[in-house]
């Protein structure tokens, strides 16, 4: 790309999002994550491996850690405040 040619990125004020109180849980979150991985069919690509996924407990970084305990990953979650989300995703 040329200097004329650079690409456009959209400001934060120009992209709709939420405003929730901190620290938000999940189940404030609208649309909600999709957190559902019942479908997924693990292949033990991580199997003796070692993930720390940050931001865990909801969300995208839920979502990641999931997928990487199916595929065999001893996972860690580091997150801020949220111990229920936190349990929750445990329990998963």
């Amino acid at each position: 790309m040329t200097a004329t040619q650079q690409e456009r990125r959209p400001t934060p004020d120009e992209i709709p999002g939420q405003k929730l109180p901190y620290p938000a849980s999940q189940e404030d979150m609208t649309p909600a994550p999709d957190s559902d991985l019942s479908n997924y069919k693990p292949a033990n690509k991580l199997a003796g491996k070692v993930a720390i996924i940050t931001g865990g407990d909801s969300g995208i970084g839920r979502a990641v850690a999931l997928a990487y305990a199916m595929e065999g990953a001893n996972v860690a979650i580091l997150y801020n405040v949220n111990d229920a989300d936190a349990d929750k995703t445990k329990q998963w």
